[in-house]
């Protein structure tokens, strides 16, 4: 009932400040973003924002907007306002890099303290933009809450006192002290529009209509209804994918924000997600292999839609008697032309992959291997593994064992080892094919002692070695 109320009031807020907000879906998921916004407005009060505009001075058209956004937002529920002032209490020869004060302090409905504090604002001083952002650590209460802290830095110029505004600002949103900063400028030079976009979201307004409009967005995109759709695309970018991991990767703090199992209905309608839109993400889709698009910026206060390609089939290693592996075993799983080891599949245990061609080693004695494998959409390609047979090694001596696969042009090949300390029986599975075995007992005075002998091995068969027969 709590969310429908705040919806209603932020519904109100609109009518009086207008603002275009999207309605809640059927298919909205449960809440994930906290509740409650702190929002801070750092405002410039130097020196220059006595300087004309359209008609007026910059700190007459930021008082009047200012006072009557924070009026509509006063009994929005949910929302703490505070206003942080800089520039305002030296004169600008004194240069006071330290002029900066937090004039209204956190809480709900402080509207009338803040618009009294605003009529009576003398811009004077200097502009100490990363001083006022290093101070704002302070504003925010630490009083446990799990809550949005969010900053709107108002201002007509850039720092003026040697600090770095973007380093400061990076740092603490790396710290968790707020989200990515909202700055909108006055008028400011758009050679200097870079050292604001990377402190934050940067808007400039050219004139008093576009200041209040991008207000307005600013506020929009912090309390207004956001909602994420993330479409997973075939191969003929239709959104048929389901049932992946997926996570939002903070681009600042690089820790995963949002850990979720992508869904679509009955119906093939993909779920609503609740995912912050201040922060910029990573999304990572953990697709085998997996897919990383960069530089998600999710818009608040509307419906957003994420399509990514995510085109997939399956792969299914087939083996009667892989049981007979006692330790089992799996098959390593590569791009083709590539030495990155996918996954470690397990047979007999269907898996998906982007569509493509893959390269399959089989973990059989000895290797299985598979090159040029294709994935198609939506189908499954079934690798079928020949039935392993079992081999018995008779042995009461200790001795240096091991067994060698022929292949077909007559090469042999290592196939594995024997335990040195000798058991007086050994099984193991082998692939079918012809093998050679060499043994040499541990007592042997030199290598002529070591004996050997061949077999052959059936699919699904089974052959006893003696070694005191040899």
């Amino acid at each position: 009932m709590k969310l429908n109320l705040r919806f209603l009031f932020v519904l109100l807020f609109i009518s009086a400040f207008p603002l275009i907000l999207l309605s809640t879906s059927a298919f909205a998921q449960k809440k994930q973003v906290p509740q409650t916004t702190r929002l801070l407005f750092v405002l410039d009060a130097s020196g220059s924002m006595n300087s004309a505009w359209e008609g007026d001075t910059r700190i007459n058209i930021a008082r009047q907007i200012l006072s009557n956004m924070i009026d509509s937002i006063a009994n929005v529920p949910y929302v703490e306002v505070a206003m942080r002032v800089y520039g305002h209490q030296f004169n600008f020869k004194q240069k006071n890099c330290q002029d900066s004060k937090l004039e209204v302090a956190f809480g709900s409905r402080n509207n009338d303290r803040i618009r009294t504090m605003l009529d009576g604002l003398e811009p004077k001083g200097t502009t100490p933009i990363a001083y006022s952002l290093e101070q704002a650590t302070k504003d925010f209460p630490n009083d446990g809450k799990d809550t949005r802290n969010v900053i709107v830095m108002i201002t007509d110029g850039i720092e003026a006192c040697d600090g770095d505004p973007c380093a400061i600002s990076r740092g603490l949103q790396e710290k968790g002290i707020f989200l990515k900063p909202f700055i909108v400028g006055m008028g400011i030079e758009p050679k200097y529009a870079k050292g604001f976009e990377c402190m934050g979201r940067f808007f400039n307004a050219k004139t008093s209509r576009q200041f209040k409009g991008f207000l307005q967005e600013v506020v929009k995109q912090t309390l207004g209804k956001t909602t994420v759709t993330v479409e997973l695309l075939d191969e003929k970018k239709q959104p048929k994918e389901a049932n992946v991991h997926m996570a939002f990767i903070d681009q600042v703090t690089q820790k995963s924000r949002y850990n979720l199992v992508h869904f679509r209905d009955k119906g093939g309608k993909t779920d609503e997600l609740d995912i912050d839109a201040i922060p910029t993400y990573d999304l990572i889709v953990y697709t085998t292999p997996p897919i990383i698009q960069k530089n998600v910026e999710i818009i608040g206060g509307r419906h957003n839609v994420i399509k990514v390609m995510t085109p997939q089939g399956k792969l299914n290693i087939e083996q009667k008697g892989s049981l007979d592996y006692s330790t089992g075993h799996s098959a390593i799983v590569q791009k083709k032309g590539s030495n990155e080891i996918l996954v470690n599949q397990q047979v007999n245990e269907p898996h998906n992959y982007l569509i493509g061609n893959y390269r399959v080693e089989v973990l059989t004695r000895p290797t299985t291997v598979f090159e040029n494998v294709q994935i198609n959409q939506g189908r499954t390609t079934n690798l079928k593994v020949a039935s392993p047979g079992v081999v018995t090694i008779l042995n009461k001596l200790s001795g240096y064992g091991s067994v060698y696969v022929i292949k077909p042009d007559g090469s042999e090949e290592w196939v594995m080892n024997l335990p040195e300390k000798g058991i007086p029986r050994t099984n193991f599975a082998l692939q079918p094919g012809r093998y050679r075995f060499v043994f040499r007992s541990s007592e042997a005075n030199d290598s002529s002692y070591s004996k050997s002998a061949f077999f052959v091995l059936s699919e699904g068969g089974a052959y006893t070695l003696d070694i005191l027969r040899m």
